[in-house]
């Protein structure tokens, strides 16, 4: 990086705009049953999580024919995003008593039943014999598709994640009085017929940057890492000046990562009118893909802009023909983090730290 894009001496600190947060869910499934709705809803995925005392919480999403959602969750369940990455969510508080999601090498074996806001009875029972190998595969979650005013960008990574196999499955969904067929997934995973009802057995999910209003402390670096809120940095000195060429954060045993190529910049000793550019990457340990983006940096007297957008979306590096051509053409997989950017506004003020504003939104 030039440096006369700096207009003063590094005062031997930086400042990230950049906030990680995780949500504590470790499965999930997702029942679909479109082709054969309920009156009011058409998927269900159920959700285990781990409370701070480390024990197991579900919640159940009801996704409803209008695009809207009901989540039914059990007292104390530990909330992260749901919130926000769905439309319209109705939260309604029930026990969902005897409960169970278990997936080991031998079998899939779900079930849950509650009392809907309607007053029927749901009840819910998926059962696979997993003997049958199948190969389990990395997919990034389009959570965020649904999401009409995000307040952070969702990477929401499926670990170990499988389609039930149509052969060995038994799934009942009942509805009131009334069952209802899972639906069908149209490819042959694994030489096999599937259902689209998917899990996954090891969720790692990290919120980017929620939106944010308020200072931004300095950071002294401290040697080849810096650690700062959760999240280390890997910086590069240019002549004094601390750039942020990598920085990563880890929660239970999976890491996320953000590669940005050139470095960003110092931002609290730019230059006026200082336009710069810039790529990243977004990558979770052990995934088959990135997500790419780019993003700029403009200074303007005391006001400095950020913007970042995953403009390549995520690019799966999926090995198998048959998931390469689901993802090409399920694109919602691959495409929905094209909509999103951020942009963030810093004022500079010589006699207190620096003050950011940024926001997520939706761009198409």
């Amino acid at each position: 990086m030039k440096q006369n894009i700096y207009s003063k001496p590094s005062e031997g600190i930086f400042y990230s705009p950049f906030s990680i947060s995780f949500d504590s869910m470790e499965k999930l499934i997702l029942i679909n049953f479109e082709k054969d709705p309920d009156e009011l809803y058409n998927v269900f995925e159920l959700q285990m999580a781990r409370d701070k005392d480390a024990a197991k919480k579900f919640l159940v999403i009801a996704y409803r024919n209008d695009g809207n959602s009901d989540v039914y969750h059990q007292p104390g369940f530990p909330f992260a995003s749901q919130a926000d990455i769905l439309n319209g969510p109705d939260f309604i508080e029930r026990q969902l008593e005897n409960v169970k999601f278990e997936i080991n090498d031998k079998e899939l074996d779900v079930f849950f039943a509650f009392t809907d806001k309607t007053g029927r009875k749901i009840q819910v029972s998926v059962i696979e014999d997993r003997k049958p190998k199948n190969k389990p595969f990395f997919l990034l979650a389009p959570v965020g598709v649904r999401s009409e005013n995000p307040v952070s960008f969702p990477v929401y990574s499926l670990y170990k994640m499988s389609f039930a196999k149509q052969r060995y499955s038994d799934i009942e969904i009942v509805i009131g009085d009334r069952k209802h067929k899972p639906d069908t997934f149209p490819l042959p995973v694994d030489c096999s017929r599937n259902l689209m009802t998917r899990y996954s057995a090891d969720t790692f999910n990290a919120d980017w940057n929620k939106n944010h209003k308020g200072p931004l402390h300095p950071i002294k670096p401290a040697g080849d890492i810096t650690v700062s809120d959760g999240i280390s940095y890997e910086l590069t000195d240019n002549d004094g000046h601390y750039e942020i060429k990598r920085f990563t954060s880890e929660y239970r045993k999976h890491q996320i990562a953000f590669d940005l190529f050139p470095p960003l910049p110092d931002l609290s000793c730019l230059d006026n009118k200082v336009h710069f550019e810039g790529q990243f990457t977004i990558s979770t340990d052990g995934s088959t893909g990135k997500i790419r983006g780019i993003y700029s940096v403009d200074k303007n007297e005391n006001v400095t802009d950020l913007r970042f957008t995953p403009d390549k979306g995520w690019i799966p590096d999926e090995k198998r023909w048959i998931l390469k051509l689901m993802f090409m053409i399920v694109r919602v997989f691959k495409e929905w983090p094209v909509s999103y950017v951020w942009n963030a506004r810093i004022h500079l003020n010589s006699d207190s730290q620096p003050v950011m504003e940024s926001a997520w939104k939706r761009i198409k």
